[in-house]
């Protein structure tokens, strides 16, 4: 968690009207950020505390850091409402979600999209791990019905996967839980704009691949030991990008490029530059995007194939990217 948000603190003087981030401000550390994600979010408590221990630089054993977090909470509770009541609100007055200070902690914690449950279907907001992987489930409850589901019928599962509005698409079948939810609705958006295409492919191992010495290089002497699976994973990647005639001088490499700065075809391992992709395209000439969601050791590496349609939509959507982040 970082300390107090500098955004919240200017809302007091900015007369923007946003009485609920002005009430925020006022109290004091992270206890903005605790009962904005437990309050607006239905942050479990757990993983609230779970970040709050991650910030400690040193943590005591035998310690009740729950109770201490429900302390902070319920100070912080207290504080609202009597900022909220000397301006002449209460809490059942106001709409969390509609304060641009929430939706920033929202934003920062990467909790601030609506999604249902997959089992019950209520609305909740993916909690997304430190390895970036949202919960697909509200209660434990639902996490085991669920599985009993898929015993029972997995055909009818295997239909509940096509649902864009959830950020669901057929493609991300077996992957869904390895892609971050940011991630997948923007997938989701720009397939539909038409800006880009998907589509899930599967490629085989080639740790026998030769190339260029210059790429062997890249591969064994800056990037990865020979036992990483990301070298496993890259190699397999770039032999299927020479099978199809593609010059690998022009291959942006998991954040690297290989020689050229213009790389028409991109590789990407664990979706960690898969946000960037509008904009490398647009600046780069991309037009292929090889997402490995999961990268292993497996003979038979399941990937994302995504294409670029229509610079024009992309450079679109990265115009208004760009404006809900103001």
């Amino acid at each position: 968690m970082n300390a107090s948000d500098p955004t919240a603190r200017a809302a007091i003087h900015s007369g923007d009207g946003d009485v609920l981030g002005s009430a925020l401000a006022e109290l004091a550390g992270n206890d903005a950020d605790i009962i904005v994600l437990r309050e607006a979010f239905e942050v479990p408590m757990t993983v609230i505390v779970r970040l709050y221990k991650a910030t400690r630089r040193r943590l005591l054993p035998d310690f009740d850091y729950l109770g201490h977090v429900h302390g902070i909470m319920e100070t912080a509770r207290r504080r609202v409402r009597e900022f909220l009541a000397q301006e002449g609100f209460t809490t059942e007055d106001l709409d969390w979600h509609s304060s641009p200070i929430v939706r920033d902690i929202g934003a920062r914690y990467r909790v601030h999209h609506l999604v249902a449950c997959l089992h019950c279907d209520h609305s909740r907001i993916p909690i997304l791990s430190r390895t970036g992987r949202p919960r697909e489930y509200c209660s434990a409850a639902c996490r085991q019905a669920a599985y009993r589901r898929r015993r029972a019928d997995p055909a009818a599962v295997a239909a509940s996967l096509d649902a864009p509005d959830a950020g669901f698409l057929p493609c991300f079948t077996g992957l869904e839980r390895r892609i971050p939810s940011d991630s997948r609705f923007e997938l989701v958006a720009l397939e539909k704009s038409g800006a880009i295409d998907i589509e899930r492919i599967t490629i085989d191992a080639a740790d026998d691949a030769k190339f260029e010495r210059h790429i062997e290089d890249h591969l064994w002497r800056r990037r990865w030991s020979a036992e990483s699976p990301f070298r496993h994973t890259a190699r397999a990647a770039l032999a299927h990008l020479c099978t199809r005639g593609v010059n690998l001088d022009e291959v942006f490499l998991h954040g690297e490029d290989l020689h050229s700065r213009v790389t028409p075809h991109a590789v990407g391992f664990g979706c960690r530059y898969l946000p960037d992709m509008p904009r490398l395209f647009l600046e780069f000439g991309g037009t292929e995007w090889l997402e490995f969601p999961r990268v292993s050791k497996a003979q038979v590496l399941p990937c994302l194939l995504i294409r670029a349609l229509d610079h024009d939509k992309l450079s679109a959507f990265e115009r208004q990217r760009a404006l809900n982040a103001l």
